[in-house]
């Protein structure tokens, strides 16, 4: 059985690192029974379009940032509440859960026409600019390319005007002065070679804002013979706790080596109290925010949802998690 991959994960990049490491081994376990043709980041598919790609078979798996087409993913994108999560391997494993377990979940993809693989955050949102975003305040006029419809809501009500555009897009949003304030994981001041553009970055604290996904054509997944389902469902559990997030830090821990060999680049974490300025003001609203708009796109018991969310964030809050971006501030701080 041949799949074949639709991706926009730019190659280098953590989230390359874990759609690899799934391809890979699957093709091991299966002993070739699966395998993939793998075509480059945006060689068959836009990113925005991926979703798509798989749901109509041009392509057997996908993975791409699941905000990009956000009417299909309800069930994942409770991700972007900010500073509800800071451990992604929780979050992954939480949201592995709830399409195992949790109808409503389950029904989102059964929708959509197709199989859940694996969602896992990004990483923990970053904020550059030519000079250091250290407060909401300075979000008032500013032109903010961010994905997540949470996050992007919150920084909204601080004045700043939202742009909508892939990940691929924004180094020339922001060479064309499009987008002048970029909210994004550490893959953007690197990976998409942002920090030459934009030399100020800062952590605000709100952790895990966004994630990318993997899926299958629901067809296709059906279609697998008995022990090749088998077989590709247990990769796929181990994809999802604990294997999927070791492939992302094995490689983000590489990319703040990028960050601090750049001598006009910096990174800093706000304040505590510009931090808690930002989550007061937000107070639960940001839960509601959510609940309104999964609502608004099929998900049934939003607020169920919502709370088996968290409960599985509360049953994985001691697994081993070491955070790479945050690893990454305190290298700069002692440099």
């Amino acid at each position: 059985m041949t799949f074949t991959l639709a991706t926009g994960a730019q190659a280098g990049t953590p989230n390359a690192a874990v759609q690899e490491w799934f391809m890979d081994r699957v093709e091991e376990v299966t002993e070739g029974g699966i395998n993939f043709e793998r075509t480059t980041t945006e060689a068959l598919c836009k990113a925005a379009e991926v979703a798509d790609c798989v749901r109509d078979g041009r392509a057997q798996i996908g993975v791409t940032v699941p905000d990009y087409t956000p009417q299909y993913f309800p069930s994942t994108s409770m991700v972007s509440i900010p500073f509800l999560n800071q451990n992604a391997q929780a979050a992954m494993q939480s949201i592995y859960d709830l399409h195992t377990d949790y109808e409503p979940a389950k029904a989102i993809m059964e929708r959509n026409g197709l199989h859940h693989v694996g969602t896992w955050p990004v990483g923990r949102l970053l904020i550059g600019n030519q000079n250091p975003i250290e407060s909401i305040e300075q979000f008032d006029g500013s032109q903010v390319r961010v994905s997540g419809p949470i996050i992007q809501k919150a920084i909204s009500e601080q004045g700043a005007n939202i742009v909508s555009i892939t990940a691929p897009e924004t180094y020339e949003a922001v060479e064309r002065g499009v987008v002048s304030t970029t909210a994004g994981a550490i893959d953007f001041p690197v990976n998409y070679k942002l920090m030459e553009l934009l030399p100020s970055w800062t952590d605000p604290g709100i952790g895990q804002y966004s994630t990318f996904g993997m899926w299958v054509n629901a067809e296709a997944y059906a279609g697998l013979p008995d022990d090749l389902r088998k077989q590709f469902d247990q990769v796929t559990e181990e994809l999802n706790t604990g294997e999927g997030v070791k492939a992302f830090n094995a490689v983000a821990a590489g990319q703040c080596d990028a960050m601090l060999e750049a001598p006009k680049v910096t990174l800093t974490g706000w304040s505590e109290a510009a931090t808690k300025a930002w989550k007061d003001d937000l107070g639960e609203s940001g839960k509601q925010m959510w609940i309104d708009l999964a609502t608004e796109q099929g998900l049934d018991d939003a607020a169920g949802v919502l709370e088996q969310y968290i409960s599985g964030l509360d049953k994985y809050d001691d697994v081993a998690y070491d955070d790479a971006t945050s690893n990454c501030v305190a290298s700069f701080a002692d440099r």
